[in-house]
């Protein structure tokens, strides 16, 4: 099965002195059926993922009733989902399916999986935002205006991305033990950076993401007591309009809830990939099936935020279409 799956050309784990030169800079390291799967399966996660986030992006950009302070999360969310299938898959993918010595030394291999660590932080700080930006809204909802505006959730916007490079430059805190150890196939290597890599996915990611769904349900709760004392109090067209903008709550915060719990089913994945690694022996064939699954299901949920913001919101929806029209109508040379 090993021969089906990985190319066993090049050791698994060893040392190499720097003037090695027999092995090569980048080689295949996987079958070509393997190569053909992955080009397939990434292509079309790749398509997915930019075209769906340009149109959140530019459907913000060009329709005014989009740009809430909930919706510059989103957009700030869907520009996170285009940098990760343009930089974070690519360079995932090259460290699955090449080997050599520019992929597999200790001081390379980090620099292609810090961009999925840091973008995977930029997308929990935008969870959070977005769980605080719903709580005050079900907390809060006279002050609500007052409290979260435009500008203040584009200086949280700002201040998450700052923030996550902090988790995105981890893995380059230490210094190598050796540069040139050989740490491509199942052999863990412990060195100090690695370590505290693997401890922050498999415990902190998951503790943040269950936490956020406690939050969610007491938002769901809160909501769903006002709706119902609110509708036993309609006697007037005000209460009827706060009754109408009690069920919008819920809906708006049904839909966050959607990609939270989207983003969770897709990235928890990665987190039991990391806890297989450390703490359970299996084979180099095992390892890399467990390895891709996990990736791809990662990568995937770049491209279901812009679906479930279509199939819940009929105005990202209208806008979607008003979106494609104008690039058709550019490509033929029609008037808008």
């Amino acid at each position: 099965m090993a021969q089906s799956i990985v190319n066993d050309t090049f050791p698994v784990y060893g040392y190499f002195s720097r003037s090695n030169t027999s092995w090569p800079a980048f080689a295949l390291g996987v079958s070509i059926p393997w190569l053909a799967f992955y080009s397939i399966v990434y292509i079309l996660i790749f398509i997915g993922s930019f075209v769906g986030n340009q149109l959140v992006i530019w459907s913000f950009v060009i329709e005014p009733k989009l740009r809430r302070p909930t919706n510059v999360l989103i957009f700030s969310l869907a520009v996170a989902d285009i940098a990760t299938c343009l930089v974070a898959m690519p360079s995932t993918v090259v460290a699955r399916v090449f080997t050599g010595t520019y992929v597999c030394f200790e001081s390379a291999r980090r620099f292609y999986h810090w961009p999925a660590f840091y973008l995977c932080s930029v997308s929990i700080g935008h969870l959070i935002l977005i769980t605080i930006d719903r709580y005050i809204a079900a907390t809060r909802p006279l002050q609500y205006p007052t409290i979260v505006t435009k500008t203040r959730s584009k200086i949280s916007v700002t201040l998450t991305w700052m923030i996550a490079s902090i988790f995105g430059v981890l893995p380059f805190l230490t210094d190598t033990p050796d540069p040139y150890l050989w740490v491509c196939g199942v052999t863990n290597y412990d060195s100090t950076s690695v370590t505290v890599h693997r401890f922050v996915i498999i415990f902190t990611i998951p503790a943040i993401l269950f936490l956020l769904c406690l939050f969610y349900i007491r938002i769901f709760l809160i909501a769903r007591k006002h709706v119902l004392d609110s509708s036993d109090r309609r006697r007037s067209q005000n209460l009827d309009e706060s009754n109408s903008s009690r069920s919008a709550l819920i809906r708006t915060t049904t839909t966050t809830g959607l990609v939270l719990g989207a983003f969770t089913i897709c990235w928890i994945p990665s987190t039991c990939k990391f806890f297989i690694e450390v703490y359970v022996q299996t084979s180099e064939e095992q390892l890399f099936i467990i390895q891709t699954a996990a990736e791809i299901l990662a990568f995937g949920n770049s491209v279901l935020n812009p679906v479930i913001y279509a199939y819940r919101n009929e105005l990202f929806r209208s806008t979607y279409g008003r979106v494609v029209r104008r690039i058709c109508c550019c490509c033929s040379g029609c008037k808008i």
